[in-house]
């Protein structure tokens, strides 16, 4: 695994981002998240034993939107999407840019690359994220929770941001702080670079990044 994009021949076209554990501080609440939104699901009749307990956030929205496609009247996507975005209002309110974000996109855009968010986050949070953090003129491309039917690591949410973008994905690095990152990137055949310090701390055993940074700074070096 290299450690700086830069430092080799390759170098990116364009430059897509995770949220949340990437751009600024990781505040969602995961534990007390999935467990109320379990609850809420129970409370309208759904059976746990359609759920695994060792279940992500991630997982129950995959198994919910089986079950949304299965049935038009189930009202399991609306409870979770009510549910998420209450835990996105909470983290929203502690969300501060890491040092040196707003610099490094700034130079990058400054530098004529195209930037873009992929987020597992909902819409409000992050569009309010970005007023509340004046990163109103970064993103060419903003894909939320709300863009696509399956979250990171599905690629979906990627393959949605290259299509805008019409750049080639493997001129393309996305940068992210989890394996589901990480995943969603390969799965779209793109660069991957991870972030140290997020959400999930990286071993030999899982899926491995073509590159490692300790500061979004690196990106610019």
């Amino acid at each position: 695994m290299d450690s700086n994009p830069k430092w080799h021949d390759w170098e990116p076209e364009a430059y897509l981002f995770d949220f949340e554990g990437t751009l600024v501080n990781f505040e969602w609440n995961l534990s007390i998240g999935v467990k109320t939104v379990l609850d809420r699901i129970e409370s309208i009749g759904y059976s746990m034993n359609l759920f695994d307990s060792s279940l992500s956030y991630v997982d129950i929205y995959k198994v919910a939107s089986v079950i949304s496609e299965r049935d038009d009247e189930s009202t399991i996507m609306n409870v979770i999407d009510e549910v998420f975005n209450q835990f996105d209002a909470d983290a929203l309110s502690r969300w501060e840019l890491y040092k040196d974000a707003k610099h490094t996109l700034n130079k990058l855009k400054n530098n004529g690359k195209p930037l873009g968010l992929v987020s597992n986050i909902g819409s409000k949070a992050i569009y309010s994220a970005i007023k509340k953090l004046e990163l109103n003129d970064i993103f060419e491309i903003v894909i939320t929770r709300d863009h696509v039917r399956k979250l990171k690591p599905d690629p979906e949410g990627l393959v949605m941001a290259v299509d805008s973008l019409k750049i080639d994905p493997d001129s393309i690095l996305f940068t992210g702080d989890s394996y589901d990152d990480l995943g969603a990137a390969k799965a779209a055949n793109i660069k991957s670079c991870y972030l140290s310090g997020g959400q999930d701390e990286i071993n030999d055993d899982g899926i491995q990044p073509d590159f490692i940074i300790n500061d979004l700074k690196e990106l610019i070096i």
